[in-house]
């Protein structure tokens, strides 16, 4: 892990104590909810991506259809899933994905962060002008 961004989003694990009770028994469940701890709180924008049809069709075509993504406040919950299917690469194509809606985020604000300069300049160099223009202007 020493050579995760700070601030990146990651999972840390499992969050074994929201695992069902069955699981080790003759009663466990074929598939069910894995939870997994976020690195840090999700945005908003990458809770969109997460849970999005973009991923599910990723997951699906990497081999795990019906697998859903769902955020919990600081929780990934994995449905329809088990903790097999993550050990053998589930877990691996959804840090994949997290790495994914994380460049695609950063991407996002550094567009917006470039929009709103070129803004800012136009707005400036348009001002400029008017007030060059209105400098002329003499009442003699």
């Amino acid at each position: 892990m020493g050579d995760r961004p700070k601030g990146g989003l990651f999972l840390r694990g499992v969050l074994d104590s929201a695992l069902p009770h069955e699981l080790g028994t003759g009663d466990e469940p074929d598939r069910y909810t894995v939870a997994a701890v976020f690195s840090r709180r999700v945005s908003a924008e990458e809770r969109a991506l997460i849970e999005g049809p973009g991923t599910l069709g990723v997951l699906a075509e990497r081999g795990y259809p019906g697998v859903g993504l769902e955020v919990a406040d600081r929780r990934l919950e994995i449905t329809n899933t088990n903790l097999a299917m993550l050990a053998a690469g589930l877990a691996t194509e959804i840090a994949a994905v997290l790495r994914d809606v994380e460049q695609q985020v950063v991407a996002a604000r550094e567009r917006r962060a470039e929009e709103v300069l070129r803004w800012s300049e136009a707005e400036a160099s348009r001002a400029a002008r008017v007030k060059a223009e209105a400098d002329r202007v003499r009442f003699e």
